[in-house]
């Protein structure tokens, strides 16, 4: 694609049970720092990680959020079935903008609107079983196991407005070490969100977004198809979103942008140095 700024955040490496909750925080956060349109403030979510010593903004609509629970729920099935047989795939984010396209007879195939990317962000995950056992049915018990005893620290962490992390090992390490990978990836959308702003093209006056599109990828880049199945419906339903501020308030805030990492570690900050 030509013209397109391109971003390959940090890979992360997580047990299959930590995949959805990473993937659904780090779209969120796509989301929130390339919100464009309207005039009046924003309907944000804050939302406490059920996993991860994360605190992150979502936007509170229904239909949206629905939209990425179906995502999560396609790119854990693709790496659950391993359909490359490696325990790796790549979630691929686009930003577009939508161009008529000259009439023509082929249009009844392709449609009436070419897609025009201007910013790709790739997640790439690799699963690490935990193989703690010879059986795999023992290896996924342990695994929730292990995720139902993180969860409950955690409430009880909240509960008693304790200031120190959950310890890991408590816990689980993998269970830490899947929080710190998410951490390390916000702080390179976020950085990179910021820094890189020159490209994005003025969104349409009837819009109050811009249109995007997830595809799926094998760990070595090949387009595994289930991504075509939602482009139209992810980018539709984010043309719904209402009440969302103009470019000019996100550059009038992105010093503090809506995560926090852990208790006690306080809100990462643009001047904050981020992972390269």
């Amino acid at each position: 694609m030509l013209n397109v700024e391109e971003f390959v955040c940090p890979e992360l490496r997580l047990a299959m049970c930590h995949v959805k909750e990473a993937i659904r925080i780090i779209m969120h956060c796509l989301v929130v720092c390339r919100s464009l349109g309207g005039t009046q403030p924003i309907d944000l979510k804050a939302v406490v990680s059920e996993l991860f010593d994360v605190e992150y903004l979502k936007i509170n609509d229904s239909q949206l959020v629905q939209e990425v629970e179906r995502l999560v729920e396609k790119f854990s099935e693709i790496l659950e079935n391993n359909a490359d047989k490696s325990g790796r795939a790549q979630l691929v984010f686009n930003l577009y903008t939508a161009k008529n396209r000259k009439q023509s007879i082929w249009n009844i195939l392709v449609g009436s609107d070419e897609k025009i990317v201007f910013e790709q962000w790739r997640i790439p995950v690799a699963v690490q079983p935990l193989n703690r056992y010879l059986n795999p049915a023992d290896n996924l018990r342990e695994e929730a196991n292990l995720q139902a005893r993180w969860r409950s620290q955690k409430q009880t962490q909240l509960c008693s407005g304790a200031s120190k992390s959950v310890d890991a090992s408590s816990s689980s390490s993998g269970q830490a070490s899947a929080s710190q990978q998410v951490q390390q990836v916000l702080h390179y959308v976020i950085a990179r969100a910021n820094a890189k702003v020159e490209h994005l093209p003025p969104p349409d006056k009837e819009q109050t977004a811009y249109n995007f599109d997830v595809a799926f990828l094998s760990g070595d880049g090949k387009d595994i198809g289930a991504g075509s199945l939602l482009r139209q419906g992810l980018g539709s339903s984010l043309q719904t979103i209402r009440q969302m501020p103009p470019r000019s308030h996100f550059a009038q805030h992105k010093q503090a942008m809506p995560v926090r990492f852990g208790a006690g570690q306080g809100t990462w900050h643009e001047s904050d140095t981020a992972p390269s």
